[in-house]
């Protein structure tokens, strides 16, 4: 396991550099929107068009990783995401945010199918399981790290918009610099929406509700941490509560479910999530503590519930199946995603900014009640008989090759490497 991260450590730094810039970008967003009086609605359809790039990366990054190879691909989509950040500060205006914002979901989920199909090319069978608990390690951490620098200028500036911007190119260089061999290119993912729903219910209203209320939570959450007296580095604070609550529950609550039926503890976290949602809606202002308290029982409870699904659909699915499984509840959820923050946006318009969480605490509540109906129509499937639990990033479809719970292929494959040549590199599998 030492060596095969050290295999990796360069990749990994990328990944962590990345993603502080783009957890920076995600709340200094809609601080800074808020900052230039844009409407609720047009932040909540600013957020929106991140996702719908999102959707369009993970289609879009097979092909260009086909004609471009990992390393120059990688390169272009730090060079635009970069850009796109910059301009938000050089044009003020929501239809270019909007613009700026699906470039960006773009960018991302393309430079997530790159690292994650590096990743899937340095570990096997032995250390799939740690290489995917360390790379998530490294997504809480950086997101995480990226709130900090809110303390450090106004979210209505230049300033925090270059720093995200400098982040995100600075994670290009060990890329860059690798002498490693380009792995072979990712899948195109597939979405079988009536098979997935006949062959999991809860998995895949999991997923969607998961996207819906997470979406609408980065997205209208700062802006609500703001408006409660917290202010942007509070917001920030805020962010980062919820991301501990997650990491906090993630792991425990994906053991007790390989020992109970996973339906249980999905169900107990959308209860957690919604209560705590109820108590951000109707929380009074300048509670700092109280307010930090509630964002991280939301985050243990909401966060966890897409691995959940995910693990849930996985024990009900063969094990050739399982690439198929991961990426679409990863469609589903991007969808969900897409619908959550002009949901939420419309409603805070209209009413109160607690109005956020009296959204996800009825989504919480929809999913909870149909996981409990559908406790009565379909017996627990035994411990013994259950896949393990494999806490699945929300990223790209070409995570789903470092679950342990896809089997490799034995065979060898054409390995791609960077100016489009096709080399024979035994014990290769495809992603």
């Amino acid at each position: 396991m030492r060596s095969a991260l050290a295999s990796i450590a360069a990749l990994l730094i990328s990944v962590f550099i990345l993603l502080t810039g783009s957890g920076l970008q995600s709340t200094l967003v809609p601080l800074a929107a808020t900052g230039y009086n844009f409407s609720d609605l047009a932040i909540g359809l600013i957020g929106s068009s991140y996702f719908v790039g999102m959707m369009i990366g993970c289609f879009a990054a097979p092909w260009l990783i086909r004609h471009a190879g990992h390393i120059r691909t990688f390169g272009a989509c730090t060079a635009l995401a970069t850009g796109a950040a910059i301009l938000h500060a050089l044009v003020v205006e929501p239809i270019t945010w909007n613009i700026l914002r699906c470039t960006s979901g773009i960018c991302f989920a393309v430079l997530y199918a790159v690292i994650e199909s590096w990743l899937n090319d340095k570990s096997d069978n032995s250390n799939r399981g740690g290489v995917l608990a360390f790379y998530n390690v490294i997504n809480f951490g950086g997101m995480a790290a990226g709130q900090q620098f809110l303390r450090l200028y106004p979210p209505a500036g230049f300033q925090l918009f270059s720093l995200s911007a400098l982040m995100i190119s600075l994670a290009a260089m060990p890329v860059a610099l690798t002498r490693s061999k380009s792995p072979p290119v990712p899948e195109s993912p597939q979405l079988r929406l009536r098979w997935l729903v006949a062959l999991s219910p809860v998995g895949v209203a999991g997923a969607f509700t998961v996207g819906l209320a997470n979406g609408a939570f980065w997205t209208i959450g700062p802006i609500y941490a703001n408006l409660q007296g917290l202010g942007a580095g509070g917001a920030g604070d805020f962010i980062t509560a919820s991301i501990l609550g997650a990491v906090a529950v993630l792991w425990p609550a994906g053991r007790l479910s390989d020992h109970v039926d996973r339906r249980h503890v999905i169900a107990a976290c959308c209860i957690v999530a919604g209560a705590a949602g109820i108590g951000l809606a109707i929380a009074p202002a300048n509670s700092p503590w109280l307010l930090y308290g509630l964002a991280f029982l939301f985050g243990a409870g909401a966060m966890p519930i897409y691995s959940l699904s995910s693990a849930h659909t996985a024990d009900h699915a063969d094990s050739s199946d399982m690439v198929q499984v991961s990426t679409g509840l990863l469609l589903i959820y991007t969808v969900g995603a897409v619908v959550g923050p002009t949901a939420a946006a419309a409603l805070v318009e209209i009413t109160v900014p607690g109005a956020l969480f009296a959204l996800t605490a009825v989504a919480h509540a929809g999913l909870a009640a149909l996981t409990v109906y559908r406790l009565t129509r379909r017996a627990a499937i035994p411990p013994e008989d259950r896949e393990p639990f494999v806490p699945v990033p929300r990223t790209s479809p070409a995570v789903s090759e470092l679950d342990p719970r896809v089997p490799l292929e034995d065979e060898d494959y054409d390995h791609i490497d960077d100016s489009g040549n096709g080399t024979v590199t035994p014990g290769q599998h495809p992603t």
